[in-house]
């Protein structure tokens, strides 16, 4: 294959816009393309299944559904696993039957899941098997509904046609739930669809950027979670152009996934990022296996570092988005200068403002249903106007790009009526070496700091934060510091909690 036939992408007039047509070009177009690939624990080999085959299991997925659910239209199911093939049948399958995907996080405490399963009431839920420390929690409460990932494999395959309405519910998936409780995003076809349309725009010019050398299809490295928007998200962008997922179910396997399939793309967290561009710095590129394309969110990272990234042959995609615009947002394929390191810029599939407080809002499409059964929180997040509110706080420059500044939940508005941003100053302190991580917050009314350090680091530390004070307004100086060795908490998806 040519450079220009690896990394083709489908025009916007070709573009798929529902998922049945888009599941018809996985088995008219690509079904001899290779749709998803992994290394299996047991042989240690690399397994693969074609566009058509998957397309003939998510067809036997439907007919299961229909064979065991009563009702099936607008039914709730669920998925309840690590990353795996399966995952994708029993997705796609769900959508095909006309019923709701439920993607849950796996690793959550089983309080957290049992809030989540008791509101979403799933008519099944496919587990893999695994016990993530709730296994008989789950059992005793929903026994009679558990479903191993491949149960579809003997059912007859169902008819081929369109039981989904575009813009009725189709997708719920759970915030992380950083400042309390998770909430259900309902999305629905539309929503998704529209999203696309940003990810298609922005990927036209892969055959220009693509390294000269390439010779097969596309592909990408998947190590988020599908139950998270940023691996969800993939199923959409690579089935339509019909490139190749590389799935990795186990952070701990990634080298060894990696060496054993080239990928060349992947969607990095920061600490990702950050793995990537040391083992480049210390001469260890080859062990990325030809990786060249990752996508991520510069919000959080050094320019210095996406620099050096784009300067050693790696082309970076940033996206800002969120669950409840179905991964629409700002997409910046800006490859150097100052804006390598903004958000992007609104595109026009969907509106984008910023309103008299700082806030990114977004009018459109891609905006979600609302929250499932919460209409006050719904309320809170959409005005009467249409306009999501997305609670990031960011500022525009004299070319129309966006930078983020912070969270609007998280200002710190003190007693003079400044307003703090506590991003601004975690930055600061993450230059400090000695620093691990921090969260600043406000502490008896003033700007307080809780830093994880060694215990000899200490006073480094808190000698840092006074030498750094000097350099910041008075309102913006941190009065208070705590020091810990202890890591800070998280929620189940790795983001600081600041409670």
């Amino acid at each position: 294959m040519t450079r220009e036939e690896c990394c083709a992408v489908v025009s916007e007039k070709e573009m798929p816009m529902t998922v049945y047509d888009m599941v018809a070009a996985m088995q008219e177009k690509f079904a001899s393309r290779p749709a998803f690939r992994w290394v299996d624990d047991a042989t240690t080999t690399v397994k693969e299944k074609t566009y058509g085959e998957f397309v003939a299991d998510i067809r036997k997925m439907t007919g299961y559904l229909q064979e065991t659910v009563a009702d099936l239209k607008g039914q709730r199911i669920a998925i309840l696993s690590r990353t795996n093939y399966e995952y994708g049948v029993v997705t796609f399958g769900t959508m095909m039957a006309g019923a709701v995907i439920v993607t849950l996080n796996q690793k959550k405490t089983w309080p957290e899941l049992e809030y989540e399963l008791g509101l979403s009431e799933p008519a099944l839920i496919f587990t893999d098997g695994i016990d993530y420390g709730y296994a008989e929690e789950l059992k005793a409460v929903y026994g009679d509904k558990l479903r191993p990932m491949n149960a579809y494999e003997g059912s007859a395959p169902a008819a081929f046609e369109n039981r989904i309405d575009p813009d009725g519910l189709r997708m719920l998936l759970f915030t992380s739930g950083t400042t309390g409780r998770s909430k259900g995003v309902m999305l629905s076809e539309k929503n998704y669809f529209t999203a696309i349309k940003m990810y298609i725009d922005g990927q036209k010019v892969m055959p220009e950027v693509a390294p000269k050398e390439m010779n097969q299809l596309f592909s990408h490295f998947t190590l988020v979670p599908m139950f998270h928007l940023s691996g969800f998200i993939c199923y959409f962008a690579y089935g339509i152009q019909g490139w190749t997922l590389n799935l990795c179910a186990d952070p701990r396997d990634m080298r060894r996934d990696m060496s054993m399939m080239h990928s060349d793309a992947m969607s990095t967290p920061p600490v990702l990022v950050e793995m990537i561009y040391n083992e480049i710095r210390r001469g260890n590129q080859e062990k990325l296996n030809g990786l060249w394309n990752l996508s991520c969110s510069s919000a959080i990272l050094d320019p210095q570092i996406l620099h050096y990234l784009v300067e050693h042959g790696i082309y970076i995609n940033q996206c800002y988005s969120m669950t409840e615009l179905a991964g629409y947002g700002l997409l910046n394929v800006v490859q150097e200068g100052e804006h390598l390191r903004a958000l992007g810029k609104p595109d026009g599939f969907c509106e984008v403002k910023l309103d008299e407080t700082g806030e990114i809002c977004v009018r459109g499409g891609a905006v979600m249903l609302g929250y499932y059964k919460d209409p006050e929180a719904t309320a809170e997040a959409i005005d009467k106007d249409g306009w999501l509110h997305s609670g990031d706080l960011a500022r525009v420059d004299e070319d129309g790009f966006y930078y983020i500044t912070g969270r609007k939940k998280n200002l710190i508005i003190l007693d003079s009526g400044e307003n703090v941003s506590p991003e601004e100053l975690e930055k600061l302190l993450g230059k400090c070496a000695d620093i691990k991580e921090c969260i600043v917050k406000e502490m008896g009314k003033k700007i307080g700091a809780v830093i994880c350090c060694e215990p000899e680091k200490e006073q480094t530390v808190r000698t840092f934060v006074t030498e750094l004070n000097r350099t910041l307004p008075l309102y913006k100086r941190i009065s208070a510091v705590e020091c810990t060795a202890e890591p800070l908490p998280r929620n189940a998806l790795g983001k600081l909690l600041r409670r």
